[in-house]
């Protein structure tokens, strides 16, 4: 059986296809997708770059979120775009960190590769999220966030244009402030 998580794309992919209809025209005025989008900002959460690019055609979706279990999903695809994704993020890692402190520079790479391309697909913002077990931890998840807004930087890709998604704790919210006041949103 397809879970939830599986179908989505599926769904999401069927209400394309509703919307670009025989016209060719990126929406159809009254569908459900363009009627949700006449009342609010629409961010696709999903890791697939392809069903992103598809969504931003419509002309409705202007941001999208990365989480680590899409960037986890990345590294296991077999796709050789998502290879390259995980292949730079390791080389990366390999040259400024060892051990633990490798895999967490890995991971956040991974997510700031996947980040880059997802913002040449919206016009909005793209959302990452540092480290979920970090929820409890203000100072470490400072200097998560901070590392990711830098390679983001590095990649060419404006602070301005990246969300920081972090824990909605006593701990996390305390770090959110810290940044906010640093321009980091």
């Amino acid at each position: 059986p397809r879970t939830l998580q599986q179908s989505a794309p599926v769904a999401l992919r069927r209400n394309l296809q509703i919307c670009n209809a025989a016209s060719g025209a990126p929406a159809v005025a009254g569908s459900q997708l363009s009627q949700l989008a006449d009342m609010t900002t629409l961010s696709v959460d999903t890791g697939d770059l392809s069903i992103i690019a598809d969504l931003a055609k419509t002309g409705l979706i202007t941001d999208a979120t990365t989480n680590p279990l899409f960037v986890s999903q990345a590294g296991m695809n077999d796709d050789p775009t998502y290879a390259a994704f995980v292949d730079e993020a390791v080389k990366y890692a390999k040259e400024r960190a060892s051990g633990e402190e490798a895999v967490e520079l890995a991971m956040d790479r991974l997510a700031v590769n996947l980040g880059r391309e997802i913002v040449q697909l919206v016009p909005g913002y793209v959302s990452t999220e540092v480290d979920p077990r970090l929820s409890f931890d203000v100072e470490e998840s400072l200097r998560r966030a901070r590392r990711i807004i830098e390679m983001y930087e590095a990649e060419g890709v404006m602070k301005e244009r990246v969300l920081i998604k972090l824990a909605g704790t006593w701990e996390g919210i305390t770090a959110a402030g810290v940044l906010e006041a640093e321009g980091i949103r």
